[in-house]
């Protein structure tokens, strides 16, 4: 870091300050919902999209100016994903005084690889029965885990809890990875208040911010 007295134009690299979430999450997007047939359309969908985003993204990439500078960047997912990168030095894998921290999912201590806006982690789409085959025993379009070949960090108990309920291993690691993370955004009487038995804004917190 330059000093203040040794700061001036031709030493300090003309920078934009974005220091709340909102700067991220406030970018504007045209955002589509998808309303999918069951569960396994949903899984199949969710893998090819994983493919197409990128290639979208870049094609309409239109956030080149931010709060009056122009940026070295075209597109708004870097800044949405920095904006809410809440992990510890220790969850960026690096060296933190700090650490542990009591009140923190694992202390804060876990390896977290990516800010919990970034790119899927898993493909979860398992195939479908063969339909040209009445005989096959076999998957049609089958995802082998060789595509499935970045560390990922979950919460043991939920993934055991989902293992034991019956899902599969693919999808119950991706669940159970969303967990590892405590939820970012809480609304006021939406907390306590909410039955999980009957209600889903527990699951959507976590959901919708990772």
């Amino acid at each position: 870091e330059i000093p203040e007295e040794m700061r001036s134009d031709e030493t300090c690299r003309a920078s934009i300050h974005m220091d709340a979430m909102a700067f991220g999450m406030g970018c504007c997007c045209l955002q589509i919902t998808f309303q999918a047939k069951d569960i396994e359309e949903s899984r199949f969908i969710y893998d090819q999209l994983a493919v197409m985003a990128p290639i979208m993204m870049a094609l309409t990439a239109s956030t080149p100016i931010l709060k009056g500078r122009l940026a070295d960047t075209d597109a708004r997912w870097g800044i949405i994903s920095e904006s809410v990168d809440c992990r510890t030095l220790a969850e960026r894998g690096r060296e933190d005084p700090d650490a542990p921290y009591e009140d923190y999912n694992r202390k804060g201590q876990r390896r977290i690889y990516k800010s919990r806006y970034d790119s899927i982690s898993t493909y979860i789409y398992q195939g479908v029965l063969s339909l040209k085959d009445e005989k096959s025993t076999g998957l049609a379009n089958r995802v082998l885990n060789i595509y499935n070949d970045i560390p990922v960090p979950i919460d043991e108990d939920s993934y055991k809890q989902l293992r034991d309920a019956g899902i599969d291993p693919a999808l119950a690691q991706h669940v159970a990875h969303l967990f590892i993370r405590d939820p970012l955004v809480v609304f006021n009487g939406a907390v306590e208040e909410v039955d999980d038995d009957t209600q889903t804004e527990h699951w959507e917190s976590i959901q919708s911010t990772n």
